[in-house]
């Protein structure tokens, strides 16, 4: 049974917020046969501190179911975890991990990839926020990033550092013929010998042979979709 199951949308309830003068709103809630809980505060009408506070109340008044709907959903998943039997890797899988896992460390320790922050020093970006640049680049499908110990890795050999940095033209066409792969299996993939480039890596030929690495990727996007 899914989690969906547990979940009544009847069930919640309306919260009917009321804010003024205490003695104008004790009448209202004398015939009302419903639970109440009631804020009053002492300051002025004018105290800017007030304000916040019963604005900040306001405010959680309207997320309290969201917020119980989404502890008990927390709850269930740890239920159906705890009462699920740990499943084995077959071999084969444990295969596939080891090879994966190294092949991750060939990529990182390459100094192919670098952080936002390394970058933005590189290009004299703003050290503000040094990630914003880069981050947008990603947004707009101009280059990619590899998701490493908390941080986005950022492949040097997509971009071109010439008064700051800018990802190459050719990348945004070759990250979109190549969108069916995630960001390490892109990062494989230029980081691979390719037979249509005479066995050399994408990579290496994105500044002098972009169209050539462009005619490869929609190889491989075509052998993805058939295969």
């Amino acid at each position: 049974m899914p989690s969906s199951a547990l979940t009544n949308p009847t069930r919640h309830q309306h919260w009917d917020v009321q804010e003024g003068e205490a003695q104008e709103i004790a009448p209202r809630l004398k015939n009302i046969a419903a639970r109440a809980l009631v804020f009053v505060s002492s300051g002025k009408d004018d105290d800017q501190r007030t304000k916040a506070r019963f604005d900040t109340l306001r405010q959680a008044s309207e997320l309290i179911d969201l917020l119980l709907d989404a502890k008990q959903e927390d709850r269930w998943k740890a239920l159906v975890e705890a009462l699920t039997p740990d499943v084995p890797l077959s071999p084969n899988r444990l295969i596939e991990a080891g090879m994966f896992a190294q092949a991750i460390q060939g990529i990182v320790e390459s100094k192919d990839f670098a952080k936002a922050a390394d970058i933005a020093d590189a290009a004299h970006f703003s050290k503000t926020n040094p990630s914003s640049q880069p981050n947008r680049w990603k947004k707009a499908g101009l280059i990619f990033a590899v998701p490493y110990k908390g941080a986005d890795l950022y492949p040097i050999y997509a971009l071109e550092f010439k008064e700051g940095a800018r990802p190459l033209p050719v990348m945004e066409k070759v990250l979109s013929i190549l969108a069916d792969k995630d960001d390490w299996q892109k990062a494989f993939w230029f980081g691979s010998v390719n037979s249509y480039l005479h066995n050399k890596m994408p990579k290496d030929l994105l500044k002098s042979k972009p169209q050539e690495v462009l005619r490869a990727a929609e190889i491989e996007a075509a052998g993805i979709q058939h295969g």
